[in-house]
């Protein structure tokens, strides 16, 4: 017969085998990445990829797309307005982009960076009608690639601003 602290003891060599089969990648100071599929229910056919890095990654040295092509909009609340990560609920057939509805959530792979007023702070914003958002930029269908090329840089530890200016300047010639 096993003692407690017996038992304690393999559990505690069990917890430490499961850590160490976990790979962790470093991305930095502060940020570390593990696992980035979690499925939301057995069984799902579509589950959602979740990268906290990933969203970190959107705040940090970027701006919003949305600015770059339209310029500053007026702010006449006084909103506060910082990056935020805006997840794209569009559908593409021609990108395998579906809507997902029901309220669940967009793969984090499909976040684009916008200030908080194109996001959710104005009349016409991201959020308030994103295919309108995205035709009025001149981006429309490609905002799929869009997120697929941001997605793309982080891999690849490379910044965000070359990406986002590329598309700035095409949807700005759209724009015009």
């Amino acid at each position: 017969m096993r003692t407690i602290a017996q038992i304690d003891a393999e559990l505690a060599r069990l917890k430490a085998e499961k850590r160490a089969l976990k790979p962790v990648i470093s991305l930095g100071p502060g940020f570390k990445r593990g696992r980035t599929y979690k499925p939301e229910a057995k069984g799902q056919r579509d589950p959602r990829v979740i990268d906290p890095a990933f969203l970190s990654w959107l705040h940090v040295d970027t701006a919003c797309i949305a600015c770059l092509i339209e310029g500053k909009p007026a702010n006449p609340h006084g909103l506060q307005s910082t990056i935020e990560a805006a997840h794209q609920n569009l559908a593409i057939a021609g990108k395998g982009w579906r809507e997902r509805g029901g309220g669940k959530r967009i793969h984090d792979a499909r976040c684009v960076p916008l200030c908080t007023l194109h996001h959710t702070g104005l009349p016409n914003a991201c959020d308030n009608g994103q295919r309108k958002f995205w035709d009025r930029l001149g981006l429309g269908d490609e905002i799929a690639d869009y997120c697929a090329d941001l997605f793309a840089a982080f891999k690849a530890d490379a910044p965000a601003m070359p990406v986002i200016q590329h598309w700035a300047a095409a949807g700005g010639k759209a724009h015009q």
